[in-house]
């Protein structure tokens, strides 16, 4: 008895992210994923035209992941009532999970350029949807009273745009205990600004 699609499919997906982080993009070949996933490559290629497609679904299912974890921290007001400790979390959801998988791997610096090189709409369409939550928290914490945007002479996409620029800057040369520390000092510096 085989396994059903969906089931296979995970699990070539898991096979080639162990690959991926072991081997790098480069010296991973679908073949290698093929014996990691204990698979044909006639089956292999039945789910997935090539590794490139592989490594988006991958990237793809990442930004998903880190998106949906960061939404649920900007929604979630009844554990955490403090705007800025919402935010903080957020971007730490949005942030951490892709820098942890280059971290993790010796070949981490060759993941990000492949991840630039093959995924940049993914990541763009990714950041844009990000941008806009961000925006939809800020205004709603305007409405509340919890901020200030009108002292600061800003707007709530205004807000959510620095916040957003500022925290992609902020992982620069991070790992993930450095990461924390500068987005948790940004964000209760720039939102005390705004009353916060």
């Amino acid at each position: 008895m085989s396994d059903p699609p969906d089931l296979k499919r995970e699990s070539i997906l898991s096979a080639a992210q162990t690959q991926f982080s072991r081997y790098g993009f480069r010296r991973t070949s679908m073949e290698d994923i093929a014996k990691e996933t204990g698979v044909s490559r006639a089956s292999l290629y039945s789910h997935f035209e090539n590794k490139e497609e592989i490594f988006r679904t991958l990237s793809a299912q990442l930004q998903e992941r880190s998106l949906e974890a960061a939404e649920a921290r900007l929604k979630d007001e009844a554990s955490t009532p403090d705007v800025s400790a919402r935010v903080e979390a957020a971007l730490l959801a949005r942030l951490t999970p892709f820098l942890e998988v280059v971290a993790q791997s010796a070949h981490g610096s060759e993941i990000y350029d492949e991840n630039s090189r093959l995924c940049g709409e993914l990541v763009l369409a990714s950041s844009e949807r990000f941008l806009g939550m961000l925006t939809t928290a800020m205004a709603a914490a305007a409405r509340s009273g919890e901020i200030d945007l009108k002292s600061a002479g800003l707007t709530a996409p205004a807000a959510a745009e620095l916040i957003h620029l500022a925290a992609t800057g902020l992982k620069q040369s991070a790992d993930v205990a450095t990461l924390e520390k500068r987005v948790r000092g940004f964000v209760r510096v720039f939102l005390a600004g705004l009353g916060a």
